[in-house]
């Protein structure tokens, strides 16, 4: 991938509160920043490899289609975590927001991008979703973008409308030009299952990560099949995604994840 120094690469997750715009949003737009930028701090001293920035607090997202004064406070926000750290960055706006994301990717100098609903045609929350790899693929081309993509296979708190399996979404996403695949458990904080990241990584020569519910506890596990974790409970005070980043179990977990792949 040669975006990180570390072989099975940690990339810790920058959970935004609310943006403007969202239902939740707490009126503060400089809390939004503070927050932002004292965890990706945090989390890049306690050793992570990368970040991704997340509109976490907006639900209930749209599908693909951001409200513009949040896109811009996204935008806002990542181009100056990516100021303060010196570790890629990536972006995820939700939901399955591909065009967001590769904007602001593009804009701010992100090296990354994370596309839920990649090549599945996926029922969700928020509604029938069809696959964006034809046009996210060729938007890249289009904008001249040096940006990876990361593609979700059948992912967290979606339902498949056309049942196939997860080798031939995998197989579907490599082909259609993603440059990582993500493997997650069922929502959010919820376990990879091992025997899922095993199938994906026989079947594909891409980097496999594992998106979900990795823990202090069974990080050496994953990190023996997965190419790389993305983690965000764990990393966050009483484990719950919507907490702020605690640095004492990012640097514990950390640890532990180094002490498996010595």
């Amino acid at each position: 991938m040669n975006l990180f120094r570390s072989e099975k690469p940690v990339i810790g997750m920058i959970h935004l509160l609310p943006l403007p715009g969202s239902p939740h949003f707490a009126g503060d737009p400089q809390v939004i920043y503070e927050r932002a930028l004292w965890e990706a701090e945090t989390l890049e001293q306690a050793g992570v490899d990368g970040l991704i920035v997340e509109n976490f607090g907006d639900e209930p997202y749209r599908a693909a289609e951001p409200q513009p004064e949040g896109l811009a406070f996204m935008a806002a926000v990542t181009r100056e975590v990516i100021r303060h750290v010196h570790i890629p960055v990536g972006v995820n706006v939700q939901f399955n927001a591909w065009q967001a994301e590769m904007a602001v990717a593009y804009a701010c100098g992100a090296d990354f991008i994370r596309a839920e609903v990649f090549v599945d045609t996926v029922v969700s929350a928020q509604g029938l979703l069809y696959p964006c790899a034809a046009e996210l693929t060729r938007y890249r081309k289009q904008l001249g973008a040096e940006v990876q993509i990361w593609a979700d296979v059948q992912t967290k708190y979606t339902t498949n409308l056309l049942p196939q399996s997860l080798t031939q979404s995998a197989l579907d996403a490599q082909a259609a030009g993603a440059d990582a695949i993500i493997v997650t458990g069922a929502a959010t904080g919820k376990a990879t299952p091992l025997e899922a990241i095993r199938e994906v990584k026989e079947a594909v020569h891409l980097p496999v990560f594992a998106g979900s519910g990795t823990t202090l506890q069974n990080v050496a596990q994953v990190l023996a099949v997965a190419d790389g974790v993305i983690v965000g409970s764990s990393l966050k005070e009483g484990g719950l995604a919507s907490n702020r980043v605690s640095a004492e179990q990012a640097r514990a977990f950390m640890q532990a994840a180094r002490a498996s792949i010595r």
